[in-house]
């Protein structure tokens, strides 16, 4: 009996192993053979790939065969079905329950939660908060939700030993006296003493005016009034210093806040005279002074010399206007022009203080590289994954940020909430959509500008829209927007999808109240255009936080809402208590919104906006609304300059015929695009949206001008700039649509037929590679 634990017999007959070891030697040993076996061995290694090879190009053509004649079967978009693709379109009705969702309340309580404490960027509450909105973001649904961290040098009042202060000195007796933690971020430190002279608002305007008066400007200490240039105010400091300026105050004009109300806060939203707004002086405000062009991040070199380039040299206090008044009580001589007078009741001389007093004024200001945070929260597209819709915000504040940028973030949050909760349903877009909510915004965008500088060559190929919501709800008469102008039909749409917050009129919708308190007395007209409907005014992009960067360096199309006091009636740049201490919850709830339901109406539009972009096949963007834009600027150059031109020699047909070609292009593609069929011309359509995401980065151009060699943007975008967005204003326009940097090259003091022919060359340039970009130029050549 055979032991079961004994391996089984090899029944293999053990000659098998020594024939094939004598048949290998035997080889070895018969050169003939072994000749002969080599070239068979050859043979094999050279026929056997090529015969795999045709096995393999048979198989695919039998594949590829019946491919084709499957796809002449179907539509492209069966194709994709079957592949388990999800293609659901833009649905009205998963639109409405999204819309239905929202809650007032929760937005409510998000402000309550955002505004407890002073956040500052780069303190530590300022990082709690962010911690706060990442981790609460994390139980929404979303896919993803981080942070991302840079290292950006930020500025904040000495909050120990000496106050930064003003005085008013006379004979050794101090006759006024201020003292406080507001500040204006980046200011150096420094005690100065001098003169008062006053400057108006300090523009370039208003110190031409002081000089042809003759006042003296070197080493006094000017005080100017907030205004006039909306979140640039440096702009003031920059041309206090070119005039010799040794010091500023900078106060908030009655006229300018309060538009003539006497009755203020507590008892009603205007501002009282003991507030003080904060302000940023830096010279530059997009990004890191020190790591222009690259991300602050760990380890990245930091330029300390390009840094002290863009900072003021001169220190800078901001006051309130109760203060201000005791001060300009004290000038005595020199009459201002009528213009330059405000809400103070004083006379608002120019300089001389009585009695022969001084101004003394200390600032205690420090800087320091600090820690920003960024969060982000993602919903990953099904379709196409690699195009992003972000709605962004900020968290950060100089004070408790009521409005600004606490109604925008509770309503992005909701949004973000109630998104997460259509993903937990098995919902995703056809495009990723990204809730992004920057740090450091108040410092001059530092947040977004620095995650732009990273992800730059990214954003370049797959950013579709950007829609910014910070200080969102400012008051609640009426809808506004800030666009490039391919964003004009989406906001229409989705306004009109809405209803009217206004309990007296249920029967109209967003849209239809925007149209009758803001009618748009611009109305369209160019070649073939007949169509006179009024719509609503939709305001070009001019200084909006993080779309500033977005759309002037890059070219991607952005938007900012608001809903907005009556700017009609109330002659104010901004809400009355903005950037100061009494920017709170309490503020929006007694005053602006108490009930939140503007709020939720907003965060339904924007519910609207974020659908239409992330899940409509075609791309709810239109090339022919850039046509009349261009019609306009030119329009105005030849009407406004014309006599100028023709004396110095200067056509601009070369423009026009430029005008003319994109005109045809954009009528020709849009009329194209909108008869293709979504089912049969699936990839048609996607072919046609990456046209559409490439046609606004056509319109950046690299400015090559030397305009009065101002820190002015390293590139423009070109189309519909208004003159009033440019850092270095040298004219007010109104509504006037113009092309920046050729009505730049025409006011240079020194301009030449050189100055405007090289602009028009610029444009001419930036326009033709937008009419390229939509007929396949490399392709098809100048057509």
């Amino acid at each position: 009996m055979m032991d079961s634990h004994l391996p089984e017999e090899d029944t293999r007959d053990e000659t098998d192993d020594k024939t094939a070891l004598d048949f290998n030697r035997d080889i070895a040993n018969d050169p003939k053979r072994t000749c002969m076996q080599r070239h068979k061995f050859l043979v094999l290694k050279i026929t056997g790939p090529i015969l795999v090879t045709i096995i393999g190009i048979f198989f695919g053509y039998l594949i590829r065969k019946h491919v084709h004649e499957k796809a002449f079967t179907c539509n492209s978009e069966d194709i994709l079905l079957e592949a388990g693709l999800n293609l659901e379109h833009y649905n009205p009705a998963v639109s409405r329950k999204l819309r239905a969702s929202l809650d007032a309340g929760n937005i409510q309580e998000n402000l309550r939660n955002l505004t407890k404490e002073l956040h500052i960027a780069g303190t530590e509450n300022g990082h709690t908060l962010a911690y706060f909105i990442r981790d609460r973001m994390k139980t929404f649904g979303l896919d993803s939700v981080y942070d991302e961290t840079y290292k950006v040098l930020l500025s904040y009042p000495v909050t120990t030993g000496n106050k930064s202060r003003v005085s008013l000195i006379a004979n050794g007796t101090k006759i006024f006296h201020y003292e406080g933690y507001p500040y204006s971020a980046y200011s150096p430190s420094g005690t100065v003493k001098g003169d008062l002279v006053y400057a108006n608002y300090g523009l370039w305007d208003d110190f031409s005016v002081l000089s042809n008066m003759s006042v003296n400007l070197r080493d006094k200490i000017l005080i100017m009034r907030y205004g006039k240039v909306k979140n640039w105010d440096f702009q003031k400091i920059s041309n206090a210093q070119r005039y010799g300026a040794a010091g500023a105050i900078l106060y908030p004009d009655p006229a300018d806040y309060n538009s003539g109300n006497k009755i203020v806060y507590p008892k009603t939203w205007w501002l009282p005279g003991s507030a003080v707004p904060r302000s940023l002086v830096r010279l530059w405000s997009w990004g890191d002074p020190a790591t222009l062009s690259y991300a602050a991040k760990e380890g990245a070199h930091r330029n300390d010399a390009l840094g002290d380039v863009t900072m003021p040299t001169i220190p800078v206090l901001p006051i309130g206007y109760g203060d201000a008044k005791k001060l300009m009580d004290a000038l005595t001589s020199t009459d201002s022009p009528e213009d330059w007078h405000g809400g103070l009741d004083t006379s608002y001389k120019i300089e001389n203080l009585k009695d022969g007093a001084k101004i003394e004024l200390h600032v205690n200001n420090q800087r320091d590289i600090k820690e920003i945070k960024n969060i982000f929260g993602v919903i990953k597209g099904d379709l196409e994954p690699d195009k992003y819709i972000i709605l962004g915000s900020h968290h950060d504040s100089f004070t408790k940020g009521g409005v600004d940028p606490g109604t925008g973030l509770s309503i992005l949050l909701e949004l973000a909430e109630k998104f997460g909760q259509l993903v937990k349903s098995g919902w995703h877009p056809r495009r990723t959509i990204l809730f992004a909510i920057w740090d450091a915004s108040e410092f001059g965008n530092l947040g977004s500008q620095e995650w732009i500088e990273e992800h730059k060559k990214e954003l370049l190929s797959r950013l579709v829209a950007y829609i910014n919501v910070a200080a969102a709800v400012t008051g609640n008469f009426s809808f506004t927007a800030q666009a490039n102008q391919l964003m004009k039909r989406v906001i229409f749409e989705a306004t009109k999808a809405v209803p009217c917050p206004d309990p007296s009129h249920p029967e109209m919708s967003v849209y239809d109240m925007w149209k009758q308190n803001y009618p748009d007395s611009n109305i369209p007209s160019y070649p073939g255009d007949i169509s006179k409907q009024v719509v609503p005014k939709l305001n070009d992009i001019q200084s909006v936080a993080e779309c500033t960067a977005l759309h002037v360096f890059l070219g991607i199309p952005v938007m900012d809402v608001q809903y907005s006091y009556d700017t009609n009636k109330y002659k104010i740049e901004n809400y009355p208590v903005h950037g100061t201490m009494l920017d709170d919850f309490n503020y929006v709830k007694k005053f602006i919104d108490p009930n939140f339901k503007v709020h939720k109406t907003l965060a339904e539009v924007l519910a609207e906006v974020i659908m239409r972009l992330a899940t409509t096949q075609k791309l709810p963007i239109h090339p022919v609304d850039y046509i009349s834009m261009l019609y306009q600027a030119y329009n105005y150059t030849l009407n406004t300059h014309r006599q100028w031109l023709v004396d110095r020699g200067i056509s601009l047909e070369y423009l026009r015929e430029a005008i003319h070609r994109f005109d045809l292009a954009a009528e020709y593609f849009q009329d194209t695009y909108d008869k293709l069929n979504a089912s049969d011309h699936f990839f048609e359509i996607m072919q046609m949206n990456n046209k559409l995401l490439e046609l606004p980065r056509a319109f950046v151009a690299p400015n090559v001008l030397d305009i009065n060699s101002f820190d002015a943007s390293e590139r423009q975008h070109i189309p519909t700039e208004l003159f009033s967005y440019s850092m270095y204003p040298v004219n007010k326009q109104g509504d006037k649509v113009m092309f920046q940097l050729l009505e730049m090259a025409i006011a240079l003091p020194k301009s030449s037929k050189d100055h405007v022919d090289s602009a028009v060359s610029i444009l001419v340039t930036a326009i033709n590679w937008a009419t390229k970009v939509l007929t396949d130029g490399a392709l098809n050549g100048r057509r």
